[in-house]
């Protein structure tokens, strides 16, 4: 009986070198002379992808590639998790006090279980006091978003106040401050002096350990770079650079080591690269763990506050934000965050989100937790020996940024110096450059692009940093701001003169053909907001456009697309695109095909066309 159960008792035991030999031949294949080079060569480029910190993600993964034994999950370091039993997120939505009134109460009546509130510098116990008119400060755990201006200090003891103004017992006073001089410091571009905040905070965690001993008063907010453009591993290491100097400053002021590590909360931004957030937390909790080792205190597991990207969110095609979030969600949860912040999809167009946005946002949490049973596993990701692999690897990378980053007189001395702007820069750079090339797409705005939805409102510039700043303030980047920039373009054309630049795609030899690369083509010129008109060469009308493109195979292109470039060339075409790389047509202006510049070519397509800047 038991032989029924032996599933693979039929196949034969494959080993790494097994799979790595076939694989090598179906990658060589019709390539009899290729050598030992030319196999490790091919594997590299078409198996393996390199991630923005520089280390290699293989096709496979073995035992061999994680040989070690995992501590139980709620021991030191607390890769596994922080706890040893299932326990439900905090599901914390964030709250604008500029456009939400009475929202605070509504979002837990309707299913979020913390707050995060974002307050003005300049907030008052009685406009807190309106803000949170009704909810159960008992029961719901509040947190505060530092504002971009100041520290939050004020805003903090408002919370203090409200908490007492309701006679909450003192353990019952759960959440976050938001207190992040160094985070505050960087985004205002030196503005806010961070030695003095430190000083603050160390007198207000004196005064939590009587008035609200279970609150944090600190975070260390990674989204400060991960909102500039930073990787994963700068993310880790500059946010734990910033928390080692916070600490520092602490215990100078007075405050007792075990004290100060308690005292922060850990802010992290959760993107639709799944795995990328799944390790990211599982390797912050090993890093900070060692970082406390070393310092000398008693294991201290971190709180992890996991926030939705929003360099990922885009303009166009929002309701691709509900998808991004979802799976950034996802990830956050499977890799052990203690709280969890959704963003309505359509953020970007609406302040605060529409209240579809705001319900979307909390019942992607609801349904993980409840339907999904998110929460009723611990590191659902453990033993894989992919994400172990994975979590190592970015630990190391980001440990040694860390030490780089605290060699070099820690992170207040590296940013002041320049070396951080230079890494960010290079970073910055090579994604923008993968975005233009379409290596990294952006589903609804490289890719499979809605020409017909309604456009939105004109894009708007980053304001200019304020005067008086020491260095360049580290703001946001969205990855999709050049392209949306471009695709605004043909909108604000059409806008102007009724219509927007168009392409005519003209076909040769037939569906079979032609269809594939015409799909290509139009996706490639929509993706700017370009129409596109599909037809063989002979039906080209100069009076819709003077754009063409030749679409077909490269077998067709051979036979027919010098003499069709000729005739569309009479029949009045300005300029003339083909569809393929490498096809070498005289009369043919420019190719397009995988890997080319999107932003390069069609800007100089919208030059011509007239579309404003």
């Amino acid at each position: 009986m038991s032989d029924l159960f032996a599933l693979a008792s039929d196949f034969p035991s494959t080993d790494r070198e097994e799979w790595l030999a076939a694989a090598h031949r179906v990658l060589l294949r019709g390539r009899p002379d290729a050598t030992d080079e030319d196999a490790a060569a091919a594997f590299a480029k078409q198996l393996v992808t390199r991630t923005e910190d520089g280390f290699d993600l293989q096709p496979l993964y073995t035992a061999e590639d994680a040989p070690f034994a995992r501590e139980l999950p709620g021991s030191a370091p607390f890769v596994r998790s922080t706890r040893a039993s299932p326990r439900a997120w905090e599901i914390r939505q964030r709250v604008w006090s500029a456009v939400d009134g009475s929202r605070p109460l509504t979002e837990l009546e309707q299913g979020a279980t913390g707050l995060l509130l974002e307050l003005p510098s300049a907030v008052s116990g009685e406009m807190l006091a309106r803000l949170l008119d009704g909810v159960l400060l008992d029961l719901a755990p509040v947190s505060l978003a530092t504002p971009a201006e100041d520290v939050g200090f004020d805003a903090a003891r408002a919370l203090l106040a409200s908490w007492e103004a309701a006679s909450i017992a003192v353990d019952a006073r759960l959440g976050s401050l938001g207190i992040d001089p160094i985070g505050t410091w960087a985004r205002t571009g030196g503005l806010v002096d961070a030695e003095p905040a430190i000083d603050e905070a160390a007198q207000l965690i004196r005064e939590l350990e009587v008035a609200a001993p279970r609150a944090r008063a600190i975070v260390a907010d990674g989204t400060v770079w991960h909102d500039a453009g930073a990787t994963d591993g700068q993310e880790l290491a500059w946010t734990l650079a910033g928390a080692v100097a916070c600490v520092r400053g602490l215990t100078e002021a007075g405050v007792d080591l075990g004290r100060a590590f308690d005292s922060i909360e850990f802010r992290w931004a959760a993107t639709a690269d799944q795995f990328g957030t799944i390790t990211k937390l599982r390797a912050a909790r090993r890093l900070w763990a060692r970082v406390v080792e070393l310092a000398g205190g008693a294991p201290s597991p971190m709180c992890q506050h996991a926030d939705v990207s929003r360099p990922m969110l885009t303009r166009y095609d929002p309701w691709v934000n509900a998808l991004r979030s979802t799976v950034a969600c996802f990830a956050a949860a499977v890799g052990g965050a203690d709280a969890i912040t959704v963003s309505p999809h359509d953020l970007l167009l609406e302040p605060g989100g529409s209240d579809l946005g705001r319900r979307i946002a909390r019942n992607t949490q609801t349904v993980l937790m409840l339907e999904s049973n998110l929460a009723r596993v611990v590191d659902m990701a453990g033993g894989s020996w992919y994400v172990e692999r994975r979590t190592d690897e970015l630990a190391e990378v980001a440990w040694r940024q860390l030490q780089a980053v605290d060699g070099a007189g820690g992170l207040v001395a590296a940013v002041e110096a320049g070396s951080l702007r230079e890494a960010l820069d290079l970073a910055v750079a090579e994604r923008a450059k993968a975005t233009a090339t379409r290596r990294r797409p952006l589903t609804g705005l490289t890719e499979f692009p809605n020409i017909e939805e309604p456009p939105p409102s004109p894009f708007v510039a980053s304001d200019p940093a304020p005067e008086g700043t020491v260095f360049e303030p580290f703001t946001l980047r969205r990855h999709g701001e050049d392209v949306e920039r471009l695709r605004g373009r043909s909108d604000a054309m059409e806008r102007e003169i009724g219509r927007r630049p168009s392409v005519f795609l003209a076909t040769l030899g037939g569906l079979a053909a032609s269809t594939a690369r015409a799909t290509f083509a139009k996706n490639f010129f929509e993706l700017a907001g370009i129409r596109t008109v599909e037809g063989p060469a002979a039906e080209f009308d100069s009076t819709v456009t003077t754009f063409a493109c030749l679409c077909s195979s490269d077998a067709v292109y051979e036979e027919e697309a010098e003499s069709a470039a000729r005739s569309l060339r009479d029949a009045g075409v300005s300029r003339l695109y083909i569809a393929g790389r490498g096809v070498g047509v005289d009369e043919v202006d420019q190719e397009i095909g995988i890997g080319s510049d999107i932003l390069a070519i069609l800007n100089d397509l919208l030059d011509e066309a007239g579309a404003p800047r």
